[in-house]
């Protein structure tokens, strides 16, 4: 598994990076030729700068975020068969990181390590922020996309793209499009699960329930899951990024 991390890793990495550069080498240029009013110009560049800085931040964040420390073995309550730790509850252990996990999510190859209360937050604004760069790079630059259909189908020569970019832009569509349509679903399935107050393996192994569900308890769940301190707004959260990892909890 260990193995399976690192390819999974290097992969996000290199996708990533493929996406960015095709979007400031190609795109871009490709806007500011055609461009017919500056100042959106300038909004989308800065999109994408922020966007840039956002995604391997979340991704380094959720990535080098360590479990929160639990109690060590007692002679009375739940221990973990594996570890030297007490197994308070919502807490499993995780064979490929060999150590146990409060409120665990899953084992997440693309990271390298466990989705837990220690770098969730910074996990889903992770997925939240490439869902956004997908969306930049499909629908924003939805007339680079146009031209380069037309140049394809119709065999025109473009003034505006050459060979080379269209060769490029082929690849790049296709993966981003799969990542934008497996983005979705992850974001659709943590919205869902959050604000019923699930975890994945909750779900799957049905461990609980149907829970109360009302906008205050949603908010305050979304609150509890983006570590959101007290006077912050969630949209400063989605949209501003910062360190949501959870270092320490009282298990007393």
């Amino acid at each position: 598994m260990k193995i399976l991390d690192k390819i999974c890793v290097t992969i996000a990495i290199v996708k990533t990076a493929w996406i960015v550069i095709f979007f400031f080498t190609v795109q871009l240029p490709f806007e500011y030729q055609r461009i017919d009013f500056f100042p959106y110009f300038c909004i989308r560049l800065f999109i994408g700068l922020w966007l840039t800085y956002s995604v391997p931040y979340h991704f380094w964040k959720a990535r080098q975020a360590k479990p929160v420390s639990l109690p060590k073995k007692t002679s009375t309550g739940r221990n973990c068969t594996f570890c030297s730790t007490s197994k308070p509850s919502l807490t499993s252990h995780c064979r490929t990181c060999d150590t146990c996990i409060y409120r665990r999510d899953h084992h997440c190859p693309w990271l390298g390590q466990c989705i837990g209360i220690h770098n969730q937050a910074n996990f889903f604004l992770f997925l939240f922020n490439v869902f956004l760069s997908t969306v930049l790079v499909l629908y924003v630059e939805f007339e680079f996309w146009v031209e380069n259909w037309k140049t394809f189908m119709e065999g025109y020569d473009s003034k505006l793209l050459n060979s080379d970019s269209m060769k490029y832009s082929i690849f790049t569509v296709s993966i981003t499009i799969s990542l934008h349509l497996i983005m979705i679903s992850f974001i659709v399935t943590y919205v869902f699960l959050v604000s019923g107050g699930f975890s994945i393996i909750d779900s799957l192994l049905q461990k609980e329930g149907a829970k109360p569900m009302s906008f205050s308890i949603i908010r305050k769940r979304w609150n509890q899951y983006l570590a959101v301190r007290r006077n912050d707004p969630i949209i400063r959260v989605l949209f501003v990024p910062s360190d949501r990892t959870v270092r320490s909890l009282n298990f007393n």
